[in-house]
């Protein structure tokens, strides 16, 4: 071998060497940040910059993978299955920080996991004749006036106190029908609707029920994968 060849031979070895300590280097440093990650105050993880951007990086790949087929690539949810909208800024569950998304995230809304979150169904008020059609067309028009929609006044008057009484729509909705985010109730005031707002819609939800459910993800996500998504949303929805 000439000493050029040599030469050659030795500088390869040397480039291969320096690449494969680089490439220990970046995994290693990859693996601590997971740690960092997943060790951290989730209500002080925000302000660690070099941690939100780590799981800035992490979680759309994540999301791809795992959330998208529901909520869609475009974290827009889908009303005609109830998948929630993860881009706007309200929340059926928690208030968006990231500690509340990575419980939903863990254990599920109605998963049946025993830290699941939703406990409580949209009950079917038509079907178990808790109320009659008449009564279903009278809270429809009900729902429509709160969300600013065309309505009959008269006939959301009479809405209005089957929302308050025999529906006992308030007791998980709120007086107020603005939902409730420890109960999973969403509000009825819109625009931000699981199932649509429209008349049909809101008159299918209160006939037969909803009962959408999201699963458990504690046994098929890396807890850092999990966290991640949980700093990517919240900060998506804050920023909005």
């Amino acid at each position: 071998m000439s000493w050029r060849q040599s030469r050659r031979v030795w500088v390869g070895l040397a480039l291969a060497a320096v690449l494969a300590v680089a490439s220990i280097a970046w995994t290693w440093h990859r693996h601590a940040l997971a740690d960092a990650l997943v060790r951290a105050d989730p209500a002080r993880l925000q302000q660690d910059g070099p941690l939100v951007r780590y799981a800035l990086a992490r979680a759309p790949a994540v999301y791809a993978a795992n959330c998208a087929s529901c909520h869609g690539a475009d974290r827009r949810g889908d009303r005609r299955t109830g998948a929630a909208d993860l881009a706007d800024a309200t929340w059926v569950q928690g208030k968006g920080d990231v500690a509340g998304i990575e419980t939903t995230i863990l254990y599920g809304i109605r998963s049946g996991h025993p830290k699941a979150q939703g406990f409580k169904d949209m009950p079917a008020l038509g079907r178990v004749r808790q109320l009659a059609p008449g009564e279903i067309g009278d809270l429809v028009d009900y729902m429509l006036a709160l969300s600013k929609q065309p309505h009959d006044a008269a006939v959301a008057e009479r809405g209005r106190a089957l929302y308050a009484g025999k529906g006992r729509c308030a007791e998980c909705h709120g007086a107020d029908a603005r939902g409730s985010t420890e109960l999973g109730a969403p509000g009825l005031t819109g625009p931000a609707w699981l199932y649509g707002g429209d008349r049909d819609a809101l008159r299918a939800s209160l006939e037969d029920g909803r009962h959408g459910l999201c699963p458990a993800w504690i046994h098929h996500l890396d807890y850092a994968d999990i966290r991640s998504l949980a700093v990517w949303l919240a900060a998506g929805a804050r920023d909005r």
